[in-house]
């Protein structure tokens, strides 16, 4: 059985005494916890596969010497963490990585906007500030295509969406197209 929310929020302050810088910039999320943190790229506490879909811009005959694929578009990350990730973050260009990469701890699922309930950022970042970062998110992700928003989007069920996740009830796609009102 993985950890329990109150273990992380536990772990985390002791970690971070004090908060850290989040914004959105250049279509990346700028998260001042992940260098202390390395959570959702390291080793993990499960190993149930977390898929992140990759772009066929990104695709390339050696993908496999960065990532674990589940399937020829589609990496993953298990117990053993991200194969591209080092001791002092990512060992790929920004353009090499998943979108999923450049969002966290916003995550796409089912078409909608969530957050990472146990990500250092989201428990420390007052909502007033998170919510602003979630719709310039989801403003980016507009500027994908439907297809590729729903190959991007993950397909969860509503136990581990209550389990892992916080809705911000933000809807980027639905089976019509992609939110225009967004943009």
């Amino acid at each position: 059985m993985g950890k329990r929310f109150w273990d992380y929020l536990e772990k985390w302050r002791g970690l971070f005494p004090r908060r850290k810088n989040l914004r959105w910039r250049d279509g990346w999320l700028q998260n001042g916890y992940c260098g202390g943190c390395r959570y959702c790229c390291g080793p993990q506490d499960s190993n149930e596969p977390f898929p992140m879909a990759l772009l066929p811009r990104q695709l390339h005959p050696r993908i496999e010497k960065d990532f674990c694929m589940l399937n020829a578009d589609t990496a993953y990350m298990d117990g053993r963490g991200c194969k591209s990730c080092t001791s002092k973050g990512c060992g790929l260009p920004r353009e090499g990585r998943p979108v999923a990469c450049g969002l966290f701890p916003f995550v796409l699922i089912n078409g909608n906007l969530y957050v990472y309930k146990t990500c250092p950022a989201i428990l420390f970042t007052p909502l007033a500030q998170l919510a602003p970062l979630g719709l310039e998110a989801a403003r980016w992700l507009t500027s994908f295509s439907h297809e590729e928003l729903r190959h991007l989007s993950l397909d969860m069920s509503p136990a581990v969406l209550a389990e892992k996740y916080i809705s911000l009830g933000i809807q980027i796609f639905d089976e019509n197209g992609v939110n225009l009102q967004l943009r």
